[in-house]
């Protein structure tokens, strides 16, 4: 029997977004009640194992929690579960980066109650994607909207934030 190869686009989701009690995975740790995905994201395959846990930093914790991995082993991907309050790559909340972004755009200076080192990534990370099909001098609020209704997974559903 001859093996096909798959072709995967590089932009498929390997991280699964659901809500998540973060107070309540921080106390139950590895315990935590993650649910199961039905398919695989990637390849639609039905089956999905269990593939451990991987620590993980977000604000407020000052040790690491657990989250959930689950391995297909048909594409031989990895998905990793992640609260739908975080941005990807960030342990600051997505109401954290959105303030700081609004604070900058509308008067021009970081929160005082996040660090500054931690908020020009935020603002440079933005600017970039926002700068992706056309060159733009600063972030505006409506950059801005775009920007978020791209990273967080279905926030396209909702009506625009007004100012």
């Amino acid at each position: 029997m001859a093996t096909v190869p798959i072709t995967l686009s590089k932009h498929v989701l390997l991280l699964l977004y659901c809500r998540v009690d973060v107070k309540g995975l921080f106390e139950l740790g590895k315990r935590y009640p993650w649910p199961r995905p039905q398919r695989c994201p990637r390849c639609e395959g039905m089956r999905l194992w269990g593939h451990g846990y991987a620590a993980r930093y977000f604000e407020g914790f000052m040790e690491p929690l657990w989250v959930k991995r689950y391995r297909c082993p048909e594409c031989q991907a990895v998905h990793t579960y992640r609260p739908d309050q975080y941005f990807e790559r960030y342990r600051y909340s997505v109401v954290d980066v959105v303030m700081s972004l609004l604070n900058k755009i509308i008067h021009g200076r970081w929160l005082r109650c996040v660090n500054r080192q931690s908020q020009l990534p935020w603002y440079r990370s933005a600017w970039a994607w926002c700068s992706r099909g056309q060159a733009i001098a600063r972030l505006t609020v409506e950059h801005l909207w775009q920007y978020v209704s791209e990273k967080i997974p279905g926030s396209n559903q909702y009506e625009q934030l007004r100012l």
